[in-house]
Protein backbone atom coordinates (compact mmCIF):
# COMPACT_ATOMS: atom_id res chain seq x y z
CA UNK A 1 0.00 0.00 0.00
CA UNK A 2 1.31 3.39 -1.18
CA UNK A 3 0.38 6.44 0.63
CA UNK A 4 -3.42 5.08 1.44
CA UNK A 5 -3.94 3.97 -2.02
CA UNK A 6 -4.83 0.29 -2.20
CA UNK A 7 -5.22 -2.54 -4.72
CA UNK A 8 -8.67 -3.74 -4.15
CA UNK A 9 -10.62 -6.94 -4.91
CA UNK A 10 -13.68 -6.90 -5.26
CA UNK A 11 -15.95 -9.98 -5.81
CA UNK A 12 -19.45 -10.58 -7.18
CA UNK A 13 -21.26 -12.77 -9.11
CA UNK A 14 -22.98 -10.01 -10.96
CA UNK A 15 -21.83 -7.05 -12.60
CA UNK A 16 -22.91 -4.77 -15.41
CA UNK A 17 -23.52 -4.53 -18.31
CA UNK A 18 -23.71 -8.50 -19.15
CA UNK A 19 -25.42 -8.73 -15.61
CA UNK A 20 -26.51 -7.29 -13.28
CA UNK A 21 -30.52 -6.11 -12.48
CA UNK A 22 -29.68 -6.61 -8.80
CA UNK A 23 -28.62 -5.29 -5.84
CA UNK A 24 -25.23 -6.59 -5.37
CA UNK A 25 -24.19 -6.30 -8.89
CA UNK A 26 -24.82 -2.44 -8.60
CA UNK A 27 -23.37 -2.05 -5.55
CA UNK A 28 -20.25 -3.73 -6.67
CA UNK A 29 -20.20 -1.64 -9.57
CA UNK A 30 -20.58 1.63 -8.08
CA UNK A 31 -17.58 0.79 -5.11
CA UNK A 32 -15.77 0.09 -8.43
CA UNK A 33 -16.35 2.95 -10.22
CA UNK A 34 -16.27 5.22 -7.06
CA UNK A 35 -13.07 3.59 -5.61
CA UNK A 36 -11.18 3.78 -8.53
CA UNK A 37 -12.05 7.38 -9.09
CA UNK A 38 -10.21 8.24 -5.78
CA UNK A 39 -7.25 6.80 -6.68
CA UNK A 40 -7.45 3.10 -5.83
CA UNK A 41 -6.70 -0.01 -7.91
CA UNK A 42 -9.65 -2.34 -8.56
CA UNK A 43 -10.13 -5.96 -9.92
CA UNK A 44 -13.50 -7.05 -10.01
CA UNK A 45 -13.68 -11.01 -10.18
CA UNK A 46 -17.42 -11.85 -11.47
CA UNK A 47 -19.39 -14.59 -13.10
CA UNK A 48 -18.97 -15.34 -17.03
CA UNK A 49 -21.93 -15.56 -18.91
CA UNK A 50 -20.20 -18.13 -20.93
CA UNK A 51 -17.61 -21.47 -20.05
CA UNK A 52 -15.12 -18.65 -20.76
CA UNK A 53 -12.94 -17.16 -18.91
CA UNK A 54 -13.30 -12.93 -19.97
CA UNK A 55 -10.91 -10.63 -18.82
CA UNK A 56 -11.84 -6.83 -19.93
CA UNK A 57 -11.04 -3.13 -18.80
CA UNK A 58 -13.91 -1.05 -17.30
CA UNK A 59 -12.32 2.21 -17.58
CA UNK A 60 -10.10 1.89 -14.92
CA UNK A 61 -11.35 -1.04 -13.59
CA UNK A 62 -10.00 -4.39 -14.14
CA UNK A 63 -13.20 -6.77 -14.39
CA UNK A 64 -12.14 -10.82 -14.78
CA UNK A 65 -15.32 -13.07 -15.24
CA UNK A 66 -14.82 -16.23 -14.48
CA UNK A 67 -16.98 -19.23 -15.33
CA UNK A 68 -18.45 -22.18 -13.00
CA UNK A 69 -17.61 -25.30 -13.00
CA UNK A 70 -21.06 -26.42 -15.22
CA UNK A 71 -19.68 -28.45 -17.95
CA UNK A 72 -17.29 -30.50 -15.21
CA UNK A 73 -20.25 -31.56 -12.76
CA UNK A 74 -23.80 -31.35 -14.35
CA UNK A 75 -27.20 -31.23 -12.35
CA UNK A 76 -25.60 -29.26 -9.66
CA UNK A 77 -27.80 -28.24 -5.85
CA UNK A 78 -27.10 -24.89 -4.82
CA UNK A 79 -25.13 -25.68 -2.47
CA UNK A 80 -22.73 -27.35 -4.74
CA UNK A 81 -22.90 -25.17 -6.65
CA UNK A 82 -21.95 -22.45 -3.98
CA UNK A 83 -18.96 -24.35 -2.95
CA UNK A 84 -17.37 -25.53 -6.38
CA UNK A 85 -18.17 -21.57 -7.24
CA UNK A 86 -15.88 -20.36 -4.30
CA UNK A 87 -13.20 -22.73 -4.99
CA UNK A 88 -12.98 -21.13 -8.50
CA UNK A 89 -12.82 -17.53 -7.06
CA UNK A 90 -10.73 -18.98 -4.10
CA UNK A 91 -8.13 -19.84 -7.60
CA UNK A 92 -8.22 -16.36 -9.34
CA UNK A 93 -8.16 -14.34 -6.45
CA UNK A 94 -4.32 -15.88 -5.33
CA UNK A 95 -3.66 -15.63 -9.04
CA UNK A 96 -4.69 -12.67 -8.75
CA UNK A 97 -2.40 -11.62 -5.44
CA UNK A 98 0.47 -13.12 -6.83
CA UNK A 99 1.02 -10.94 -9.69
CA UNK A 100 -0.79 -7.32 -7.77
CA UNK A 101 -0.05 -8.05 -3.75
CA UNK A 102 -3.56 -7.17 -2.94
CA UNK A 103 -4.17 -5.22 0.12
CA UNK A 104 -7.70 -6.29 0.67
CA UNK A 105 -10.49 -8.51 -0.55
CA UNK A 106 -14.11 -7.66 -0.29
CA UNK A 107 -17.11 -10.30 -0.46
CA UNK A 108 -21.07 -10.30 -0.36
CA UNK A 109 -21.64 -12.73 1.89
CA UNK A 110 -24.85 -13.99 -0.93
CA UNK A 111 -23.53 -17.14 -2.68
CA UNK A 112 -20.68 -17.66 0.26
CA UNK A 113 -18.33 -17.11 -2.28
CA UNK A 114 -15.84 -16.56 0.15
CA UNK A 115 -15.68 -19.94 1.81
CA UNK A 116 -13.06 -21.49 0.18
CA UNK A 117 -10.79 -18.70 0.54
CA UNK A 118 -11.17 -17.95 3.66
CA UNK A 119 -11.00 -21.47 4.72
CA UNK A 120 -7.43 -21.64 2.63
CA UNK A 121 -5.72 -18.98 4.53
CA UNK A 122 -3.32 -19.28 7.24
CA UNK A 123 -1.00 -16.45 9.13
CA UNK A 124 1.34 -16.23 6.20
CA UNK A 125 -0.70 -15.85 3.13
CA UNK A 126 -3.52 -14.09 4.46
CA UNK A 127 -4.87 -10.97 2.62
CA UNK A 128 -7.01 -8.50 4.94
CA UNK A 129 -10.56 -9.67 3.48
CA UNK A 130 -14.19 -8.09 4.42
CA UNK A 131 -17.94 -9.49 4.01
CA UNK A 132 -20.31 -6.90 3.20
CA UNK A 133 -24.16 -7.93 4.01
CA UNK A 134 -26.65 -7.55 1.43
CA UNK A 135 -29.54 -10.01 3.05
CA UNK A 136 -28.65 -12.48 4.73
CA UNK A 137 -30.20 -16.54 3.77
CA UNK A 138 -31.47 -17.13 7.21
CA UNK A 139 -33.27 -13.31 6.80
CA UNK A 140 -34.90 -14.61 3.40
CA UNK A 141 -36.29 -18.07 5.01
CA UNK A 142 -37.26 -16.03 8.07
CA UNK A 143 -39.00 -13.43 6.16
CA UNK A 144 -40.07 -14.05 2.81
CA UNK A 145 -40.07 -18.01 2.96
CA UNK A 146 -37.46 -18.59 0.65
CA UNK A 147 -35.82 -21.64 1.19
CA UNK A 148 -37.72 -23.69 3.24
CA UNK A 149 -35.82 -23.98 6.55
CA UNK A 150 -35.95 -27.75 6.75
CA UNK A 151 -34.26 -28.07 3.41
CA UNK A 152 -30.71 -28.93 2.97
CA UNK A 153 -30.17 -25.62 0.93
CA UNK A 154 -31.18 -23.33 3.74
CA UNK A 155 -28.97 -25.82 6.36
CA UNK A 156 -25.80 -26.30 4.57
CA UNK A 157 -26.45 -22.55 2.47
CA UNK A 158 -26.21 -20.56 5.76
CA UNK A 159 -23.76 -22.48 7.30
CA UNK A 160 -21.62 -21.83 5.01
CA UNK A 161 -22.31 -18.17 4.86
CA UNK A 162 -21.71 -18.00 8.68
CA UNK A 163 -18.58 -19.75 8.61
CA UNK A 164 -17.50 -16.86 6.16
CA UNK A 165 -18.57 -14.11 8.50
CA UNK A 166 -16.61 -15.97 11.34
CA UNK A 167 -13.26 -16.17 9.33
CA UNK A 168 -13.40 -12.43 8.13
CA UNK A 169 -11.21 -9.89 9.43
CA UNK A 170 -14.01 -7.72 9.43
CA UNK A 171 -17.97 -7.56 8.28
CA UNK A 172 -19.76 -4.43 7.29
CA UNK A 173 -23.43 -4.09 6.22
CA UNK A 174 -25.78 -2.65 4.01
CA UNK A 175 -27.97 -1.87 7.19
CA UNK A 176 -28.77 -2.41 10.69
CA UNK A 177 -31.53 -5.04 9.67
CA UNK A 178 -29.01 -7.73 7.77
CA UNK A 179 -26.43 -7.01 10.90
CA UNK A 180 -28.76 -7.83 13.59
CA UNK A 181 -29.70 -11.28 11.57
CA UNK A 182 -26.18 -11.93 11.54
CA UNK A 183 -25.72 -11.63 14.74
CA UNK A 184 -28.68 -13.38 15.84
CA UNK A 185 -28.09 -16.16 14.00
CA UNK A 186 -24.51 -16.45 12.44
CA UNK A 187 -21.62 -15.02 14.98
CA UNK A 188 -22.64 -13.43 18.42
CA UNK A 189 -19.65 -12.70 18.85
CA UNK A 190 -19.30 -10.29 16.00
CA UNK A 191 -20.51 -7.22 17.73
CA UNK A 192 -18.99 -4.73 15.53
CA UNK A 193 -20.41 -4.16 12.45
CA UNK A 194 -20.68 -0.67 11.18
CA UNK A 195 -23.36 0.34 8.37
CA UNK A 196 -22.00 1.35 5.04
CA UNK A 197 -23.47 1.01 2.13
CA UNK A 198 -22.55 3.03 -1.37
CA UNK A 199 -25.52 5.42 -1.23
CA UNK A 200 -26.88 6.80 -4.79
CA UNK A 201 -25.33 9.64 -7.13
CA UNK A 202 -27.45 12.48 -5.73
CA UNK A 203 -26.26 14.63 -8.86
CA UNK A 204 -27.95 11.73 -10.98
CA UNK A 205 -30.91 11.36 -9.13
CA UNK A 206 -31.83 14.62 -8.16
CA UNK A 207 -34.95 16.45 -8.86
CA UNK A 208 -35.45 17.08 -12.95
CA UNK A 209 -36.95 20.12 -14.94
CA UNK A 210 -39.63 18.22 -16.27
CA UNK A 211 -43.39 18.65 -15.47
CA UNK A 212 -45.19 15.81 -13.37
CA UNK A 213 -47.79 13.86 -15.21
CA UNK A 214 -51.19 14.91 -15.71
CA UNK A 215 -52.89 12.08 -14.39
CA UNK A 216 -52.01 11.19 -10.29
CA UNK A 217 -49.23 8.80 -10.81
CA UNK A 218 -47.49 6.14 -8.56
CA UNK A 219 -44.16 4.89 -9.53
CA UNK A 220 -42.96 1.16 -8.90
CA UNK A 221 -39.23 0.21 -9.54
CA UNK A 222 -38.08 -2.78 -9.23
CA UNK A 223 -38.72 -6.66 -10.12
CA UNK A 224 -42.21 -7.62 -10.45
CA UNK A 225 -42.74 -10.50 -8.03
CA UNK A 226 -44.87 -10.88 -5.64
CA UNK A 227 -42.85 -10.15 -2.53
CA UNK A 228 -41.83 -6.67 -3.72
CA UNK A 229 -45.73 -6.06 -2.91
CA UNK A 230 -46.94 -5.49 -6.59
CA UNK A 231 -50.34 -7.32 -6.15
CA UNK A 232 -51.17 -5.42 -3.15
CA UNK A 233 -50.25 -2.17 -4.96
CA UNK A 234 -52.07 -3.14 -7.98
CA UNK A 235 -54.98 -4.19 -5.46
CA UNK A 236 -54.93 -0.79 -3.70
CA UNK A 237 -54.65 1.47 -7.02
CA UNK A 238 -57.61 -0.13 -8.33
CA UNK A 239 -60.16 0.77 -5.01
CA UNK A 240 -58.47 4.46 -5.36
CA UNK A 241 -59.85 4.79 -8.91
CA UNK A 242 -63.11 6.06 -6.93
CA UNK A 243 -61.00 8.75 -5.94
CA UNK A 244 -58.94 9.27 -8.90
CA UNK A 245 -60.55 8.14 -11.44
CA UNK A 246 -56.80 9.17 -13.83
CA UNK A 247 -55.29 7.47 -11.62
CA UNK A 248 -51.81 5.57 -13.38
CA UNK A 249 -49.25 3.11 -12.22
CA UNK A 250 -46.26 3.14 -13.63
CA UNK A 251 -44.11 0.08 -13.65
CA UNK A 252 -40.49 -0.20 -14.30
CA UNK A 253 -38.99 -3.43 -14.43
CA UNK A 254 -38.80 -7.03 -15.57
CA UNK A 255 -40.89 -9.96 -14.10
CA UNK A 256 -42.13 -13.59 -15.27
CA UNK A 257 -44.77 -12.78 -18.01
CA UNK A 258 -47.41 -15.46 -16.78
CA UNK A 259 -47.21 -13.22 -13.12
CA UNK A 260 -47.32 -10.08 -14.99
CA UNK A 261 -50.78 -10.38 -17.28
CA UNK A 262 -52.35 -11.93 -14.18
CA UNK A 263 -51.96 -8.24 -12.58
CA UNK A 264 -53.34 -7.13 -16.28
CA UNK A 265 -56.17 -9.50 -15.82
CA UNK A 266 -56.63 -8.10 -12.35
CA UNK A 267 -57.08 -4.25 -14.20
CA UNK A 268 -59.16 -5.82 -16.58
CA UNK A 269 -61.43 -7.55 -14.51
CA UNK A 270 -62.09 -4.29 -12.52
CA UNK A 271 -62.82 -1.93 -15.98
CA UNK A 272 -59.74 -0.22 -15.46
CA UNK A 273 -58.09 -1.60 -18.38
CA UNK A 274 -55.67 2.00 -18.69
CA UNK A 275 -54.88 1.92 -15.04
CA UNK A 276 -51.04 0.13 -15.25
CA UNK A 277 -48.15 1.14 -17.34
CA UNK A 278 -46.04 -1.39 -17.36
CA UNK A 279 -42.73 0.02 -18.90
CA UNK A 280 -39.66 -3.16 -18.70
CA UNK A 281 -36.60 -2.30 -17.44
CA UNK A 282 -34.90 1.02 -17.65
CA UNK A 283 -31.62 2.53 -17.65
CA UNK A 284 -30.46 3.93 -14.69
CA UNK A 285 -29.69 7.12 -16.48
CA UNK A 286 -33.64 7.17 -17.42
CA UNK A 287 -34.83 6.68 -13.96
CA UNK A 288 -34.56 10.16 -12.89
CA UNK A 289 -37.02 11.80 -15.32
CA UNK A 290 -39.65 9.21 -14.85
CA UNK A 291 -39.03 9.47 -11.14
CA UNK A 292 -39.50 13.60 -11.25
CA UNK A 293 -42.58 12.86 -13.27
CA UNK A 294 -44.21 10.65 -10.69
CA UNK A 295 -46.39 12.25 -7.70
CA UNK A 296 -45.85 9.02 -5.51
CA UNK A 297 -43.17 6.25 -5.16
CA UNK A 298 -44.28 2.90 -3.79
CA UNK A 299 -43.12 -0.49 -3.29
CA UNK A 300 -44.19 -2.44 -0.35
CA UNK A 301 -41.69 -5.03 -0.43
CA UNK A 302 -42.69 -7.36 2.41
CA UNK A 303 -39.74 -8.19 3.52
CA UNK A 304 -36.27 -6.03 2.75
CA UNK A 305 -33.31 -6.20 4.41
CA UNK A 306 -32.75 -2.53 3.74
CA UNK A 307 -32.03 -0.11 3.26
CA UNK A 308 -33.41 -0.13 -0.21
CA UNK A 309 -31.82 1.88 -2.78
CA UNK A 310 -34.76 1.84 -5.09
CA UNK A 311 -36.32 3.86 -2.46
CA UNK A 312 -33.14 5.94 -1.95
CA UNK A 313 -32.84 6.58 -5.40
CA UNK A 314 -36.55 8.22 -5.71
CA UNK A 315 -36.05 9.97 -2.07
CA UNK A 316 -33.12 11.96 -3.77
CA UNK A 317 -35.49 12.89 -6.54
CA UNK A 318 -37.72 14.45 -4.14
CA UNK A 319 -40.80 11.85 -4.58
CA UNK A 320 -42.37 10.75 -1.35
CA UNK A 321 -41.65 7.13 -0.80
CA UNK A 322 -44.09 4.42 0.61
CA UNK A 323 -42.81 0.93 1.86
CA UNK A 324 -43.54 -1.73 4.94
CA UNK A 325 -42.64 -0.92 8.06
CA UNK A 326 -41.19 -4.34 10.21
CA UNK A 327 -37.67 -4.38 8.08
CA UNK A 328 -34.73 -2.75 6.95
CA UNK A 329 -36.68 0.07 5.07
CA UNK A 330 -37.43 2.03 8.46
CA UNK A 331 -34.04 2.90 8.62
CA UNK A 332 -34.31 5.78 5.67
CA UNK A 333 -37.71 6.36 5.84
CA UNK A 334 -39.39 8.61 8.71
CA UNK A 335 -43.13 8.13 8.35
CA UNK A 336 -44.87 11.05 8.08
CA UNK A 337 -41.82 13.34 7.08
CA UNK A 338 -40.35 11.79 4.03
CA UNK A 339 -43.01 9.39 3.19
CA UNK A 340 -45.09 6.67 4.71
CA UNK A 341 -44.61 2.81 6.49
CA UNK A 342 -47.88 0.45 6.05
CA UNK A 343 -48.23 -3.13 7.63
CA UNK A 344 -46.73 -5.46 4.90
CA UNK A 345 -49.91 -7.24 3.32
CA UNK A 346 -52.10 -4.90 3.96
CA UNK A 347 -54.29 -3.56 1.06
CA UNK A 348 -56.28 -1.38 3.08
CA UNK A 349 -53.76 0.61 4.79
CA UNK A 350 -51.56 0.86 1.55
CA UNK A 351 -54.56 2.42 -0.21
CA UNK A 352 -55.28 5.08 2.72
CA UNK A 353 -51.61 6.31 2.78
CA UNK A 354 -51.65 6.97 -0.99
CA UNK A 355 -54.55 8.49 -0.61
CA UNK A 356 -53.26 10.61 2.35
CA UNK A 357 -50.06 11.80 0.02
CA UNK A 358 -52.02 12.23 -3.43
CA UNK A 359 -55.01 14.11 -1.27
CA UNK A 360 -53.09 16.88 -0.21
CA UNK A 361 -50.62 18.64 -1.94
CA UNK A 362 -48.51 20.89 0.70
CA UNK A 363 -47.87 17.45 2.46
CA UNK A 364 -46.35 15.97 -1.00
CA UNK A 365 -44.70 18.87 -1.36
CA UNK A 366 -42.96 18.65 2.39
CA UNK A 367 -42.22 15.20 2.01
CA UNK A 368 -40.35 15.40 -1.10
CA UNK A 369 -38.05 18.83 0.45
CA UNK A 370 -37.58 16.13 3.75
CA UNK A 371 -36.80 13.16 0.95
CA UNK A 372 -34.26 15.18 -1.09
CA UNK A 373 -32.63 16.25 2.09
CA UNK A 374 -32.23 12.85 3.76
CA UNK A 375 -30.50 11.63 0.56
CA UNK A 376 -28.32 14.25 0.49
CA UNK A 377 -27.34 14.18 4.19
CA UNK A 378 -27.26 10.32 4.74
CA UNK A 379 -26.86 8.39 1.62
CA UNK A 380 -24.79 10.46 -0.55
CA UNK A 381 -22.51 8.42 -2.80
CA UNK A 382 -19.34 10.33 -1.84
CA UNK A 383 -19.34 10.67 1.46
CA UNK A 384 -20.47 7.24 1.56
CA UNK A 385 -17.57 6.21 -0.22
CA UNK A 386 -15.57 8.17 2.17
CA UNK A 387 -16.83 6.21 5.06
CA UNK A 388 -16.04 2.59 3.04
CA UNK A 389 -12.10 3.92 2.47
CA UNK A 390 -11.88 4.57 5.83
CA UNK A 391 -13.26 1.18 6.84
CA UNK A 392 -10.92 -0.49 4.42
CA UNK A 393 -7.82 1.20 5.47
CA UNK A 394 -8.36 0.40 9.00
CA UNK A 395 -8.82 -3.09 8.57
CA UNK A 396 -5.55 -3.17 6.43
CA UNK A 397 -3.93 -1.22 9.34
CA UNK A 398 -5.52 -3.43 11.98
CA UNK A 399 -3.65 -6.04 9.86
CA UNK A 400 -0.70 -4.50 9.17
CA UNK A 401 -0.23 -3.89 13.34
CA UNK A 402 -1.29 -7.82 13.99
CA UNK A 403 1.62 -9.08 11.47
CA UNK A 404 4.16 -7.16 13.18
CA UNK A 405 3.49 -8.18 16.18
CA UNK A 406 3.86 -11.90 15.70
CA UNK A 407 6.97 -11.37 13.77
CA UNK A 408 8.11 -9.78 17.18
CA UNK A 409 7.12 -12.19 19.11
CA UNK A 410 8.59 -15.26 16.76
CA UNK A 411 11.50 -13.28 17.26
Amino acid sequence: MESGKLKIALVSQEYPPETARGGIGSQTYAKAKGLSARGHKVFVVSRSIDQHRHKTIDGEVSVTRIPGLENMLPLMTPVVEWLTHSMVVATELERLHEKESLDVVDFPEWGAEAYTYLLNRNEWTRVPTVIQLHGPLVMLAHTIGWPKVHSDFYRLGSEMEAECTRLADAVYSSSECSAQWVRKHYDQHRKNIPVIHLGVDTTLFAPQPVLKNNNPTIIFIGKVVANKGISELVAAAINLRADFPCLKVRIIGGGEEKFIQLLKSRAHDAGVNDLLDFAGYKQKEELPVELSKAHVFAMPSHYEGGPGFSYLEAMSCGVPVIACEGSGVEEIIISGKNGLLVPPKNVKALEDAIRTILKDETLLNNMSDEARKFALTHADSHKCLERLERFYLSVVQRDEKSFVEDIIELI
